[in-house]
């Protein structure tokens, strides 16, 4: 367990977070939810966890995962729809794999993009190998006035030795986003001490579940009843400032 974390367990809950920026909740998409049920009971259980909006971002990866804008948004209307979640705030946007089609899209059609508000990009890699593009894709995302976020910079073996390139991305206005189940040690100790080191350097923008399917949730649902996360990342984190409709929320809850 951090040490950095409070023993007094204040939130048995996520809401704390009030706003998941990453997840794979939109169903029949990527690798996450394979189901509109799956989709609908992964939701309404994050709601319960206290989370007050949920953003669904599949995969956009090559011949793997084709998505577009019209596919997501399908999928993201299904559930949205569904009376099951009518009263849960979800929105979508895309995880984008750095490519050379990412590029060539940023390059050729940067309005195209499927983005988290203010024109916030989260993009992903292969946990075992770098993309050579990536310091590409973050300066043309920067240059065509984009903010470009990288999801679980702590499940990349290749940067657990190496935080100065992270240090690098921070300082090309990169953002960086933690996954929550790193946090907790679910994918394993090297990935949990690096968002210790993350952390102890300021350098943690944004938490994310990530969450594909139902395992994930039951993990979730057992790991914070056990060990309260807020005293470290409340006050650091801008899921809230930068990602929470709150006209939606004022309406939602009048």
């Amino acid at each position: 367990m951090f040490s950095i974390f409070s023993r007094k367990i204040k939130f048995k809950d996520l809401s704390w977070m009030r706003v998941d920026m990453h997840s794979h909740i939109l169903p029949g998409l990527d690798d996450g939810s394979a189901s509109l049920n799956e989709s609908i009971d992964m939701v309404s259980r994050l709601y319960d966890q206290g989370l007050v909006q949920i953003y669904g971002t599949p995969h956009i990866q090559g011949d793997k995962y084709p998505n577009d804008r019209m596919r997501i948004e399908s999928a993201f209307l299904k559930l949205h729809d569904s009376a099951k979640v009518a009263h849960m705030l979800l929105d979508y946007a895309a995880e984008y794999t750095v490519d050379e089609k990412l590029i060539t899209l940023i390059e050729e059609e940067p309005e195209s993009l499927l983005c988290l508000p203010n024109k916030h990009v989260l993009l992903g890699m292969s946990f075992l190998r770098e993309s050579p593009l990536i310091e590409k894709a973050i300066k043309s995302l920067k240059d065509s006035g984009y903010t470009p976020i990288l999801g679980n910079p702590e499940r990349y073996v290749y940067y657990q030795d190496q935080l100065h390139k992270l240090i690098r991305f921070k300082d090309m206005g990169c953002l960086l986003q933690v996954s929550l189940l790193s946090c907790y040690g679910y994918y394993g100790s090297k990935e949990r001490q690096m968002v210790r080191s993350l952390l102890d350097k300021g350098m943690v923008d944004l938490i994310g579940t990530n969450i594909h399917y139902g395992r994930h949730m039951k993990a979730i649902e057992h790991y914070v009843r056990k060990e309260d996360l807020s005293t470290c990342f409340l006050g650091k984190i801008r899921n809230e400032e930068l990602f929470l409709n709150k006209s939606n929320v004022r309406a939602l809850f009048a």
